[in-house]
């Protein structure tokens, strides 16, 4: 073939070309790149380009589901978010059943956060109901030793105030009336038989008539139809047991007489409190009746039996009332700072995940490229304001979730992993629920990333908070039932009869049922603590859905789930955590 020098200076122009453009694009690549010198912005975008698939085609996964892969764009077939490429997967940290990878979009979108493992000194304020009760050893029976009857009753009411030996009615009585002669004629043979008239008046002495009363009846030198009863104690009437031209036996107790110069100050402390609560301890409270003002008092005596029905414990301190401030009955609530004497390591309430038996907590791994969640299984000691006592499973220093620890569960659930409702991981036995169909945009995988503090703030800004007052004060015996009817009008998607147990609860003008179901999240959580607390007389059951509001608790009578934060869209979705 013959080749013209024409065709020559061709053919050597485009070689000469090819290799100016080659070293454009690949002469910097060979061992010349500084990645010191990238902004991260630049390293993910390098990191990106270089994770391709063996045909040298971008693989793309899921933010929030980063076990999705394929090479081409579309939408996860999990939650139908937008797929992205994966060069954020490029790390040495590496899953299993007990942990999970997040990229860092993921991370950044679920809003995980997390705080380092604290040690120090638990502290707590117990809060705790009571009462004011009348000293029992100040508490005084008045007494018939005798049958007889009530003639002119003095003392005519309750709670009048009364002073010792003052009369406080008179009583007829056949064997009063024998008594008399019988010390009447001892008398006028006392000098011949001393030992028989010391007998008559002694048996007068044991019916509790005083040496003035016999006096009278010697110097009187007759039988008196009626006696008068005299007041044992000063104080006041508590109870008053007859009325005049009773007919009373041997043994009635006709009046109780408390002396309230000192009272007792009575509170009931719940079985997780009191391991912080001991004798000499000292604690403020508040009556209803001076809410502004703040008494002192020291603890004196804790009841050594647990109350079965109430599952509380009486603890008792001495108050002085010589001003009659405190009255019987009075409510209180006081409250006691307590705290341990050694070191323990804390976590954030908002990171364990409790499931009753076990106690979850998510551990991140700080020595991997990108981040990797691990879980773990603690054992807890008790809870010290807003952190929980570790007693074993974790060490200082480590890293646990403390905002988004639920969102982070979903996850190793959905992935057939170690979670709080996993416990068999890889397995296949995952707890499913029952979404109905319900498609969930980006807004609302964002919306349900929140925690239970941040929506409560959120409902505080917007004056939600008009509901606390009637939540802390009214009767649990009121409003759980009122409670229980506003769920299930809410499961049953019913909203006027939603508005209607709503008004016990809240006065806020509510325009549809999810506006209500924001609404009833607060309240469950509000009334779940006052439960948990005070207890219920009736068997009560918490129940926990994962998917509304990045998790929400709520309260029913029946174990079977209905859900009333999505009624019929998923009905069944959740399950029963703790019994009441």
């Amino acid at each position: 073939m013959n080749i013209t020098k024409t065709q020559i200076l061709t053919y050597t122009s485009i070689l000469f070309i090819g290799m100016i453009l080659g070293w454009l694009i690949f002469g910097g690549s060979n061992n010349h790149t500084d990645h010191n010198q990238l902004t991260d912005a630049e390293m993910d975008q390098h990191v990106m380009d270089e994770h391709t698939d063996e045909e040298g085609e971008i693989i793309y996964t899921c933010s929030m589901h980063p076990s999705v892969r394929q090479n081409e764009p579309g939408d996860c077939p999990i939650c139908g978010m937008e797929l992205i490429p994966a060069g954020s997967q490029n790390t040495v940290a590496s899953e299993d059943n007990y942990s999970m990878v997040m990229t860092a979009s993921s991370e950044k979108l679920a809003d995980i956060q997390t705080v380092q493992v604290e040690r120090k000194v638990p502290e707590k304020v117990v809060n705790l109901p009571g009462r004011i009760e009348v000293d029992e050893r100040r508490l005084t029976n008045v007494t018939t030793h005798f049958s007889g009857r009530i003639r002119d009753l003095k003392i005519d009411f309750t709670g009048a105030p009364i002073r010792k030996d003052e009369v406080m009615a008179t009583i007829y009585s056949p064997e009063l009336i024998a008594a008399q002669r019988e010390l009447l004629e001892a008398a006028r043979q006392k000098d011949r038989n001393p030992r028989l008239y010391e007998s008559a008046r002694q048996k007068f002495r044991l019916w509790e008539f005083t040496e003035e009363q016999i006096n009278e009846i010697e110097e009187r030198g007759s039988v008196q139809n009626e006696l008068e009863i005299l007041s044992p104690a000063n104080g006041f009437v508590m109870s008053r047991n007859v009325a005049e031209e009773q007919h009373v036996m041997e043994g009635t107790v006709i009046f109780e007489v408390a002396n309230l110069d000192r009272v007792w100050v009575v509170l009931e402390a719940y079985e997780q409190d009191l391991e912080w609560i001991s004798i000499g301890d000292t604690f403020t409270f508040q009556t209803r009746t001076h809410p502004g003002e703040t008494q002192e008092a020291t603890v004196s005596f804790i009841d050594p039996v647990v109350d079965s029905r109430t599952r509380t414990v009486r603890v008792r301190a001495e108050l002085n009332n010589s001003n009659e401030t405190f009255k019987p009955d009075m409510l209180v609530r006081a409250q006691l700072n307590s705290r341990m004497q050694d070191e323990k390591l804390l976590v954030p309430v908002s990171s364990v995940l409790w499931t009753g038996k076990r106690s979850l907590v998510y551990v991140k791994d700080t020595s991997a490229d990108v981040p990797r969640f691990e879980a773990k299984l603690v054992e807890l000691g008790p809870k010290a304001g807003d952190f929980y006592v570790i007693e074993d499973g974790l060490e200082d220093g480590q890293e646990v979730v403390f905002h988004g620890a639920f969102r982070i569960d979903s996850e190793m659930q959905l992935a057939d992993r170690f979670s709080m409702m996993n416990r068999e991981p890889g397995s296949g036995a995952v707890p499913v629920h029952d979404h109905g169909g319900m498609d969930m945009d980006d807004q609302q995988m964002e919306q349900d990333t929140d925690d239970h503090t941040s929506h409560e703030h959120e409902l505080e800004e917007e004056g939600h908070e008009s509901h606390s007052d009637v939540l802390m004060e009214e009767d649990l015996e009121t409003l759980v039932p009122s409670y229980l009817q506003l769920r299930e009008a809410l499961a049953n998607d019913d909203f006027g009869m939603a508005l209607v147990h709503m008004e016990l609860f809240s006065e806020e003008d509510f325009s549809d049922i999810e506006d209500l179901r924001e609404e009833f999240k607060v309240i469950s959580e509000m009334l779940i603590v006052r439960v948990e607390e005070e207890g219920y007389d009736g068997e009560l059951y918490k129940q926990y859905c994962p998917m509304y509001d990045g998790g929400s608790n709520w309260i029913s009578d029946n174990e079977e789930i209905a859900n009333p934060f999505y009624g019929s869209q998923m009905l069944k979705c959740g399950e029963t955590v703790e019994t009441l």
